[in-house]
Parts: structure tokens; C-alpha cells; sequence
């Protein structure tokens, strides 16, 4: 069938894109209004504070997270194969009910979104902005010693890390209260509260685990058997170091972002059900404590299993659809990521040079609308895969469905009917 074909993801692309342009831009609009707030106030607190840059810093993730599932539900309208909701029971479940609405979406996925954002490090790209902004208003108020201050914004808590320490343990018992106290009695205020604790222990976590791991490495850099150990694997370690970020970003990222709109059009991402129900599935269900919460088995495999059980989740659905359509998504999606640093430089060149105060104020005015085409096809790219991976698995379930119940009255209809019986006749043997 053409509408389940891969041929057809650009066209399906496209068609999102024209069909719900407006929605999906006035939620770009907000989102990028909010972040400017954000970045704004964190500028201007966070001077002074050291704790304030983290806190703006997760409030701008949820932020990201928020938008990027407000744009996906967006256009699940347009989604025949979700709107249907046949996808196999036995690969995933829908968790979401055909009425829910876009608040009620945000809500239902922010943790595990805000799970997976967090695990791949895909804040470092907020983290980054956040800092490039602020050493941006810097140098525009107080010249290079201002920028110079803007810059060293997020690593101001290395010279106070006993207040990283104490933060982390304060929004870890937060967490803690929000899952036990506040979302069995109210679920959507209690869902954003776990996410927003989430997102500030794990970001404190990092930078106080970030300077003993410093120090950890310091060490072991330092001794002579690395040095040798490096002249002996230096060639291997090279390749891989090479070779694995393509295929992180451009297989196993897309992947994941794939799920990741799975989970916002519906569908449920239980690590359980990741794993299956096979032998191995029990066994990796028991060694890493999913059977038994908050044990402390559970808690030190938790960051593995919320990095790499997604992966597991998504290419069950990939390999029942079929690695070609997953293929042509890859390719589609990290050609677009490439696309971004080429459109604006190409608009650059069009503009022609210019000094550097006359570039200032139109930088944001050539970003803005590059990073919405971007954005808006790449929800609309992530939309129309899952819509098509869900079409494909389930037309392969109906087909083999057909097939188990055909084949009986097949079987039967090859053997011939059975006449009356007859004796043998003398003489013949019987």
C-alpha cells in the first residue's frame, strides 16, 4: 500500500508541515518568547547567585520538552494510522485515551520526555545557548570583561560545590516527596513537580559529579601504564571515538527521538515491556531491580536503563515495521540537523559582509525563522515515521493475523473429501 510505502515520508513531511503551520508555529513563538525570558533573568540573576543559572537552566529544558510535545500532539490529527490506534498490544499499549488534550499530553509525557533528555545529554545544547546568550548581553553592557563573566555564568558552582552537593540532595528529597505525597493525589500537578526536581537534581548531580570524575581522571591520565596503554590502542580507540558519534547522533539518536514521539502521540514506554517477556527479558528485569522500586539496585542501574531501554523500546517497533522506512527516516532526519548550519550561513552570504554592529541585532533576526522551518519539520519528520512505522506494523499484524486464521480451511481444502467406505474386493489386496 502506497500511504505505508517509506517513498512517501517526504510528501508526508511536507503535507504536516502546510496542513498545520500555524499551530506548530505560534507554539515555536511561545516556546522561544519564554526561553529569552529565561535567559534574560538568569543573566541578570545569576551574575550574583550561583544556584539561579541551574535553576533557569532546568526551567528552559521543561520549556524545550513542553513545546516540542505541544508540536507533536499538534498534528496528530493528521496521523491516520495513530487516529486508528491498531498497533500490536505485544509491542506497546496505547496509553492515552482518543480525547486527550494537549495539556493532558504535555503533562502525560514530560517525565519520560524529560527522562530521555536528560540521559543522552541533550540539555548540553540548552546549556550552551544559555551560556552564548549571556556572554552576549555581557559584552554588550560591560565589553570583554562583561562576556568574560557571562561565559563563566554555569561554572561559577565549581568554586562552590558543597552547594551543588547540598542542591542535589535537597531536589532528590523533593523528587522523592513529589512521587510519594503529590502525584497519587493530584497526577498532572505531581507529574510537572517530579520533572521539575528530575531535571534540577540530575543538573546538580552532574556538576558534583563532574569534578570528582575530574579528579578521577586527572589521576589516571597521569600514570605511566595509560601513557603506554594509549601508544598500544591509540589507533583503535581513535576509530571508534570517530566512527561512534555519527552513529550515535544518526542512528541511535534518531531513534530515540522516535520514541520520543511515540510517547507523546499515546503509546506507553514501559521498561517492562522493553524488555519483553522472554528469558533474557526476566533476567535483565531481575538484575537490574525493575520488579522491585527505589531499592538500591534500582536506583544505580536507573540512568543505563533510561538511556538504553528506549533504543530497545523503538527497534522493536523498527524491526516489526521493517529497516528500510527506519533507514530513510535516519537519512532524512540527520540531513535536516546538517541542513541548519548550511541555510544560515548560506542567508549570511546573501546578506553580504557587514561590521560587526550592524550584524548585531539581525543575527536573531536571520536564527528565528531558520530554527522554525527547522523545528517544524523535523516534529512534523518525527510525526509521519511513527505514523508510518505504527501503519506498517499493524498492516503486518492484520496480514499474519489473516494468515494464522486462513491456514486451517487451506489445509483442510488440499485433502480430498472423504467418499463412503467400501470393502475390498477379493483378489486385490486391501
Amino acid at each position: 500500500m502506497l500511504r505505508t510505502s517509506p517513498v512517501m515520508l517526504p510528501w508526508t513531511t511536507l503535507r504536516l508541515a502546510g496542513r498545520f503551520a500555524v499551530p506548530l508555529a505560534l507554539w515555536f513563538t511561545v516556546g522561544q518568547v519564554l526561553r529569552y525570558l529565561f535567559f534574560l533573568a538568569g543573566y541578570h540573576f545569576g551574575l550574583h547567585n550561583s544556584v539561579i543559572p541551574i535553576i533557569v537552566l532546568s526551567l528552559t529544558v521543561m520549556v524545550s520538552l513542553g513545546v516540542t510535545a505541544a508540536m507533536v500532539h499538534s498534528v496528530r490529527d493528521g496521523l491516520p494510522a495513530v487516529q486508528a490506534r491498531e498497533v500490536d498490544e505485544r509491542l506497546t499499549s496505547w496509553a492515552a485515551d482518543e480525547e486527550e488534550g494537549i495539556l493532558d499530553a504535555i503533562t502525560r509525557a514530560l517525565l519520560p520526555f524529560m527522562i530521555f533528555y536528560l540521559a543522552w545529554g541533550w540539555f548540553a545544547d540548552d546549556a550552551k545557548e544559555f551560556v552564548q546568550s549571556a556572554a552576549g548581553r555581557g559584552t554588550a553592557q560591560g565589553g570583554v570583561y562583561g562576556s568574560i563573566a557571562g561565559m563563566k555564568i554555569l561554572i561559577a558552582l565549581q568554586d562552590h560545590v558543597w552547594v551543588a552537593i547540598i542542591c542535589t540532595a535537597v531536589f532528590f528529597a523533593l523528587k522523592f516527596v513529589a512521587e510519594r505525597v503529590i502525584e497519587p493525589r493530584w497526577s498532572g500537578l505531581g507529574g510537572i513537580c517530579v520533572a521539575f526536581c528530575e531535571v534540577n537534581w540530575t543538573l546538580f548531580g552532574i556538576f558534583t559529579v563532574d569534578q570528582a570524575r575530574q579528579g578521577v581522571t586527572g589521576w589516571i591520565t597521569g600514570r605511566v601504564a595509560w601513557v603506554d596503554l594509549g601508544r598500544l590502542l591509540g589507533p583503535v580507540f581513535g576509530t571508534f571515538n570517530t566512527l561512534w558519534p555519527l552513529f550515535k547522533d544518526a542512528v541511535l539518536g534518531s531513534l530515540v527521538w522516535l520514541v520520543i514521539a511515540g510517547v507523546i502521540l499515546g503509546v506507553t514506554a514501559e521498561e517492562e515491556a522493553a524488555l519483553g517477556q522472554g528469558w533474557i527479558g526476566r533476567k535483565v528485569v531481575s538484575a537490574s531491580g525493575i520488579d522491585r522500586p527505589h531499592t538500591p539496585r534500582e536506583v544505580l542501574t536507573r540512568e543505563l536503563r533510561d538511556k538504553w531501554l528506549p533504543a530497545v523500546y523503538g527497534f522493536r517497533m523498527v524491526f516489526r515495521a521493517g529497516m528500510l522506512p527506519f533507514g530513510v527516516f535516519c537519512a532524512l532526519f540527520t540531513g535536516l540537523e546538517a541542513l541548519v548550519p548550511v541555510t544560515e550561513r548560506g542567508v549570511y552570504y546573501l546578506l553580504g559582509p557587514h561590521e560587526l554592529g550592524w550584524w548585531q541585532p539581525r543575527l536573531t533576526m536571520v536564527e528565528f525563522p531558520v530554527e522554525l522551518v527547522h523545528q517544524v519539520l523535523r516534529v512534523c519528520l518525527l510525526a509521519a515515521a511513527f505514523d508510518l512505522v505504527v501503519g506498517r506494523v499493524s498492516a503486518r499484524t492484520a496480514e499474519f493475523g489473516s494468515a494464522r486464521s486462513a491456514s486451517p480451511r487451506t489445509a483442510r481444502s488440499l485433502v480430498p473429501p472423504a467418499g463412503p467406505y467400501s470393502p475390498p474386493s477379493p483378489g486385490r489386496p486391501s
